[in-house]
């Protein structure tokens, strides 16, 4: 009996491998037909071959055999729909792309992108655009109409003054966007897309808003500038005469150099014209004509502080190049032959600068090698000391060189070598 359940059980076992196996091979066989008709523009028998292989298996996957080494992704709601579309049935093309959208296969391969665009060509509706597309046309003229309304503003006086920087932006853009959108309407009408037509129009209507709230502010502002009383103009007036005294004063005080530059003289003869022309402003001068003068008085001041800047630097730099008279006596006595005054009475200590300190040690240390040099190189230590000086001057300053035409090359190689 035992035999018998297990003889059964076996072939039970068999049977269900065998049907599984064939099972497998038949939707692969139908997928790789319908493929093929597919590939042969038979749209409509590929769709019962692919039909066929989802009713034997129904899952997508990325990567399946099919038959010997051949592997290939498993796919067949989106070939069903894309045979659908080619047949022109979009209503069956979609629901099979759904389908793959769920099996979350498409996604991962290179056709999604074509399921993309198909399933966005079957969503289209024809829709007669004549009508939206006409109202924005309208709604578009409003804006070029609300932009030649504010253009009137551009001739207003009061406004002349901040036109440019403030107002004319504002209807310039609202000018270039009328352009815009009239060849943006233009394209999406030629497209029959209703979505952009009345994206189209409420720009259109929120930049009339917008253009027509700055007309108002504008106009606003007309009438607030209109209504300054003369009072307003005085204190204007009074407040640019303040600045104007402020600025001579501060000229008046400009301390005058005799022997500066030619242009301090000239710049100082200026300065006193243009302190004569903003006294000689009467009452009756407007604000702004006493606000240019004050201006003019305070560049020209500036222009003569910064050249009696320039002057005093000059001077300087001709100070700082006239070597110390201390350091300019032990130049001479050197270049006199009187190295023992030199290598005695130099004190490069008693100098504030580092540059003096360096040379005086350099005509110690030269004055001292020529000692050397005079004993018959035996007062070593008129050596040295011209060797201590040279280390002293390289550590105040690595790149120190002298100048070769003012020492003998041995002295030179010397200076060279001592580290």
């Amino acid at each position: 009996m035992m035999r018998f359940r297990f003889k059964l059980l076996t072939l039970c076992l068999l049977f269900s491998l065998i049907f599984v196996s064939t099972a497998e091979a038949e939707f692969k066989r139908n997928y790789t037909l319908a493929k093929k008709s597919f590939e042969d523009g038979n749209y409509s028998e590929a769709v019962g071959k692919f039909t066929d292989a989802i009713s034997d298996n129904p899952d997508s996957a990325a990567r399946v055999k099919l038959y010997g080494m051949r592997y290939d992704s498993y796919i067949p709601h989106y070939f069903l729909g894309e045979a659908y579309f080619k047949l022109n049935d979009c209503t069956s093309a979609m629901a099979a792309w759904d389908k793959a959208l769920e099996a979350g296969v498409i996604q991962g391969q290179d056709e999604f992108s074509s399921m993309q665009t198909n399933m966005a060509g079957c969503k289209v509706e024809v829709i007669d655009v004549s009508s939206i597309a006409a109202e924005a046309k309208a709604e578009i003229d409003g804006l070029d109409g609300a932009v030649r309304n504010f253009a009137s503003l551009e001739d207003e006086n009061l406004l002349r003054s901040e036109w440019s920087s403030k107002w004319q932006p504002e209807m310039n853009q609202g000018n270039q966007l009328a352009q815009t959108l009239r060849q943006r309407l233009e394209i999406a009408t030629a497209e029959s897309d209703p979505d952009a037509i009345n994206a189209i129009s409420n720009e259109a209507r929120q930049a009339v808003s917008a253009l027509n709230g700055s007309e108002k502010l504008a106009r606003a502002q007309i009438r607030v500038l209109q209504s300054q009383s003369e009072e307003t103009t005085r204190l204007a007036r009074e407040d640019a005469r303040r600045g104007l005294q402020n600025n001579i004063r501060l000229a008046n005080a400009a301390e005058h150099y005799e022997g500066g530059s030619s242009q301090m003289n000239t710049l100082m003869t200026d300065l006193q014209r243009q302190i004569g022309v903003g006294e000689s402003l009467g009452e009756t001068a407007s604000a702004t004509n006493i606000k240019e003068q004050s201006q003019i008085i305070g560049n020209v001041l500036r222009r003569y502080n910064l050249s009696v800047q320039n002057w005093q630097a000059q001077q300087q730099s001709i100070a700082d190049r006239t070597p110390p008279p201390d350091l300019k006596r032990l130049a001479e006595a050197y270049f006199a032959g009187d190295y023992e005054s030199v290598a005695q009475s130099a004190n490069p200590d008693g100098f504030s600068k580092d540059r003096a300190r360096i040379q005086a040690l350099l005509f110690r240390a030269a004055a001292n090698y020529k000692l050397y040099v005079r004993s018959g190189e035996k007062e070593s230590t008129k050596l040295s000391e011209a060797e201590s000086d040279i280390r002293a001057i390289k550590q105040m300053n690595r790149g120190f060189s002298p100048y070769i035409a003012a020492f003998s090359p041995r002295f030179l190689t010397l200076f060279r070598q001592t580290g």
